[in-house]
């Protein structure tokens, strides 16, 4: 039988935490070093929400195993962690931690890495920080073994993230500054400039996103970015780009910095047409020249998905971007660079946000 995770417990355990920390930041804890390489490895989002979500079910039940992943799982101590991080992880560090942690899958328990029983070694990891990450949790966690140990922990990690929260405004303190008194000029120029970099892929996302959130200033319209080749990654996910209206998939947007191949096309039709969405945009970068010259096959699944009542079409990010700014040329840019800095951290684009940061900053 599994253990219990009593969810008010575990909210009141983490407001608590977050007062406490506020006041009196905690410097170290029993298994600092590994919190601190897992906190901050690349591609290690998902071991961060199993650590910080293990971390706060043996603070509020102590007979929980901190290695396990599922309720199924035949230890003694096995425990729901999915739906604890879900209901209580992510709202916390995204409602009072100004989403530091990451905000852009609001069940971060459903990637690979937390889809075992239970933490082991032997469980398949991407190599590098990913790896050794998995390899700290299954030796440091159990290390863990009383409350008061897993209480210290959480407080090291709420310490942790409000520096981390404290030093992102400060930057963005900065950055509003320094743009404040620009035109849409500016951030045309701005996003141009971007493009130029690439980063595999991920200034056309970043760009993009920009762009729709220009053109659709509508809380009725929710528009959701996802990391560079992670296509599927998230089982709500339709597309490189989702936008939703009312709650609905409105538009499936798929974006390419290379040339796209026709099982690309199908591919992103098949998911878009399963999702409901009733129209795919396929947005092409500077590296490819699809929208200039779409092959046969986009006409045949262009029109073979009209039939089924899915509308697909294509354009580049440049003309897309000359619609965006020439409809909307009188607005405030302020929206276009909180939207790229809040899209660099949502899908990870780390060599992409040291840019941004160094570009708007110098201006």
């Amino acid at each position: 039988m599994s253990q219990e995770i009593d969810r008010s417990a575990a909210t009141k355990l983490l407001n608590e935490s977050l007062n406490r920390c506020s006041n009196k930041p905690v410097s170290s804890c029993l298994i600092k070093d590994t919190i601190d390489f897992v906190l901050a490895g690349n591609y290690c989002l998902t071991y961060r929400y199993i650590m910080f979500t293990a971390l706060v079910a043996k603070a509020v039940n102590p007979a929980i195993d901190v290695l396990s992943l599922q309720a199924q799982d035949k230890s003694e101590g096995a425990y729901d962690p999915r739906s604890l991080a879900a209901d209580v992880i992510f709202p916390f560090q995204k409602d009072l931690l100004g989403n530091i942690l990451d905000g852009s899958n609001s069940d971060p328990l459903v990637n690979k890495p937390a889809r075992f029983e239970r933490l082991r070694k032997e469980n398949p990891a991407k190599g590098g920080d990913p790896k050794k990450a998995l390899f700290l949790l299954c030796d440091d966690l159990p290390r863990v073994s009383t409350r008061e140990n897993a209480i210290s922990c959480v407080d090291y990690i709420v310490s942790v993230l409000l520096i981390e929260k404290s030093k992102r405004d400060s930057k963005r303190n900065e950055i509003e500054n320094s743009v404040r008194g620009k035109g849409m000029f500016d951030a045309h120029d701005f996003l141009d400039r971007l493009l130029n970099q690439g980063f595999g892929g991920a200034a056309l996302v970043i760009a993009t996103t920009a762009i729709f959130k220009l053109m659709y200033d509508d809380g009725d319209i929710v528009i959701v970015p996802h990391p560079v080749n992670q296509s599927g990654s998230s089982r709500r996910q339709f597309s490189d780009l989702d936008i939703y209206r009312a709650g609905k998939p409105f538009m499936a947007i798929e974006l390419k910095d290379k040339p796209f191949t026709s099982s690309d096309v199908e591919h992103s039709a098949a998911y878009a047409f399963d999702a409901g969405a009733p129209s795919l945009l396929f947005v092409a970068g500077r590296q490819s020249n699809f929208a200039a010259e779409p092959p046969t096959y986009y006409q045949k699944t262009k029109n073979s998905y009209a039939k089924k009542g899915l509308y697909v079409g294509v354009t580049s990010i440049d003309s897309l971007m000359d619609i965006a700014f020439a409809s909307n040329i009188e607005r405030e840019p302020s929206k276009i660079i909180t939207t790229i800095l809040d899209t660099c951290e949502r899908i990870g684009a780390v060599e992409a946000q040291i840019w941004i940061y160094s570009s708007l900053s110098n201006k």
